[in-house]
């Protein structure tokens, strides 16, 4: 009896233990994983390295960066992601945000508008249709930066030896939680198949390796009709690479703006205007 009490009491606290092992998404492991990840994208890239990432236990699937130069990724995105790969892609995004000043952009144009609002001598009905329009206004802005945050991941992946279409495989896994008008994020066709395009133009042997992921294979089943249409209209061909062109130059030119900033500093000049404003 007393051997069979033994055994029992072993099982339930080892399955207690298993438990709590599966569920501990913030150990050590995975916060070493997602800060090699982190720091591989911005030494490869040639970026400066003052930025933090921290993982933070909540079944969204989710991360984001603030104006601390702080990235925060969810467990939960840990738990949906496929591979290091994918996380990458997500991680790459966030920096894209920080890069490219949109933290510093948002956080200054939120905060001037709503003090302009707050102090402005208007009755309370103006004061609503126009925080309606600023947020409008912002929900537009935000969707453009999510797009250029997209394709500044890429360049960041590509450049660290990740495998792109890894960003195109997990966006459109999550793609559907993401809708096009309500959101700021663009929607999860759009947004996958913009991403798509870059790859395909400005990386092709990249494009070329292909992606084994079902999601990947999804939203291939997706986009090979589009892009099979467009290839059979030469104006269309020759407008996609029109555009494309003079993305690949807006990239280029910025990819040289990152590497300017570890010397020149930019990136603590925009946070320091957050400060001034928020304090």
């Amino acid at each position: 009896m007393k051997k069979f009490f033994g055994l029992f009491i072993a099982l339930v606290l080892g399955i207690q233990l298993s438990a709590n092992a599966a569920t501990d998404w913030t150990n050590k492991a995975n916060v070493a994983r997602v800060n090699t990840i982190g720091k591989a994208l911005l030494a490869k890239n040639n970026l400066p390295t003052k930025i933090e990432f921290k993982v933070i236990e909540t079944d969204e699937v989710n991360a984001f960066a603030n104006a601390d130069k702080q990235i925060y990724v969810y467990t939960g995105l840990l738990k949906f992601v496929n591979n290091d790969a994918e996380l990458a892609g997500v991680i790459a995004h966030e920096i894209g945000h920080i890069v490219n000043n949109h933290v510093a952009k948002q956080n200054v144009v939120n905060t001037v508008t709503s003090t302009a609002i707050y102090n402005a001598n208007m009755d309370y009905r103006l004061k609503a249709m126009t925080n309606t329009a600023n947020n409008l206004t912002m929900l537009k802005m935000s969707r453009t930066e999510e797009y250029e945050a997209d394709i500044t991941g890429v360049d960041l992946m590509t450049k660290a030896g990740y495998n792109p279409l890894a960003m195109v495989s997990v966006l459109y896994k999550i793609g559907g939680c993401y809708k096009d008008f309500t959101s700021t994020h663009p929607s999860g066709d759009k947004r996958t198949m913009y991403i798509y395009d870059y790859i395909t133009y400005t990386y092709p042997d990249k494009a070329k390796l292909g992606y084994t992921t079902d999601s990947y294979k999804k939203f291939m089943a997706y986009a090979e009709p589009i892009v099979k249409e467009r290839n059979a209209d030469p104006k269309k061909v020759e407008a996609f690479n029109k555009s494309q062109k003079k993305l690949q130059e807006k990239r280029l030119a910025k990819l040289e703006k990152y590497k300017n900033a570890k010397d020149s500093n930019g990136w603590e000049k925009s946070f320091n205007v957050i400060r001034a404003i928020s304090y």
